[in-house]
């Protein structure tokens, strides 16, 4: 009888705490949010930055800064060189001499790796697949150079018209999109690599705006439609208008179009679709989640029971995240701000902005 009424007595308190539980379980729970790290300061202004997986690239008045994500500068790097054009891919920065057609490459850490010799201007430099890609005009052609282990530059793609987007897994298989203009208008070119085999794609008063190689199959969007192509009689194509921004994650593709972020499977159906209450135009993929952003706007872990939104305060000029680093540039001064799990109480203001 005794062992019946403490089974009985233990009911009750776990009945009650549950009851507390959930009557208070705002109390119990975390959310995702953003807070300020620190702002940067290098006594000169900061034209741009690129958060890379261990520290964080600032470049302004022809000068490198390295810093760590806590927004301490480590190095400052001078060159005597000319003005410089600065492009940062991946974990390097590349600094362009154009006069002297000189590229000098550094690492995460600062480190001086490589200095490379490039044949013309440079349009852009891009990291595909772990390949450096360096768009080049020279005299009246578009030429595509990857970057080799010897610092050496191999030409991989050359074409008299304008090159809009490429993308490289190898030297066999690659994609390129460009545009040829005639007296009768405009169209685009998909010019299409798998195994060594070339396709051509023709599509008339569209304008490629990505493309991406997939071993399989080629995905390209213009500014009309979306098109994975697989071979000569296979293929699917979805119309999409107003689009503002792209990303994949292996089969799956995410559109960003009028204030509508859409989600697609391989044979690009929409499975899902939802309106976005935010000003944002990027897409970004972290760890697995869908984060959307904007001039003012910042929305995470989109279709998940943690989805947020932060109002920024203020229009911004650049954003970039790297992990659960956020870096804001605006009128020449950065701030850093990380994602973190906290919880946040009802009411409390969860705007972020500058200090």
């Amino acid at each position: 009888m005794k062992i019946k009424k403490n089974h009985l007595l233990m009911i009750i308190f776990l009945l009650i705490l549950f009851i507390y539980i959930i009557g208070n379980r705002s109390n119990f729970t975390k959310t995702r949010t953003i807070e300020r790290i620190k702002g940067m300061n290098t006594q000169s202004p900061i034209e741009d930055f690129h958060i890379t997986n261990k520290s964080v690239f600032l470049w302004g008045n022809n000068t490198l800064y390295l810093c760590d994500k806590e927004g301490n500068i480590l190095k400052k790097i001078e060159r005597d060189d000319d003005k410089l054009q600065n492009y940062f891919i991946n974990n390097y920065a590349f600094l362009y001499e154009e006069d002297l057609k000189r590229v000098y490459q550094y690492s995460e850490y600062g480190e001086l790796l490589n200095t490379i010799v490039v044949p013309g201007k440079i349009l852009n430099i891009s990291y595909e697949n772990s390949n450096t890609v360096f768009h080049i005009e020279d005299k009246d052609k578009e030429i595509l150079y990857v970057l080799g282990n010897d610092n050496s530059l191999s030409e991989l793609y050359s074409t008299g018209n304008r090159i809009l987007a490429h993308d490289l897994i190898d030297k066999n298989n690659f994609a390129v999109g460009e545009m040829q203009i005639s007296a009768n208008g405009y169209k685009s070119l998909l010019n299409l690599s798998k195994k060594g085999v070339n396709e051509q794609k023709t599509l008339n008063n569209e304008v490629v705006m990505f493309i991406k190689a997939e071993g399989n199959s080629f995905l390209a969007l213009t500014n009309e439609n979306l098109y994975r192509y697989i071979d000569k009689e296979n293929f699917y194509t979805a119309k999409i208008p107003n689009i503002t921004d792209i990303a994949v994650n292996g089969k799956i593709t995410y559109l960003l179009h009028s204030g509508i972020l859409s989600k697609y499977n391989y044979k690009l159906e929409e499975t899902e679709k939802k309106i976005i209450a935010a000003n944002v135009n990027k897409i970004k993929l972290i760890s697995g989640s869908v984060y959307v952003l904007g001039p003012s706007d910042i929305g995470g872990e989109i279709g998940k029971g943690g989805e947020f939104y932060r109002r920024l305060g203020y229009s911004i000029e650049k954003i970039e995240i790297e992990g659960l680093t956020i870096g804001l540039l605006k009128d020449n001064e950065l701030n850093l701000y990380r994602i973190t799990n906290k919880r946040i109480s009802e009411g409390e203001n969860e705007d972020i902005s500058i200090k």
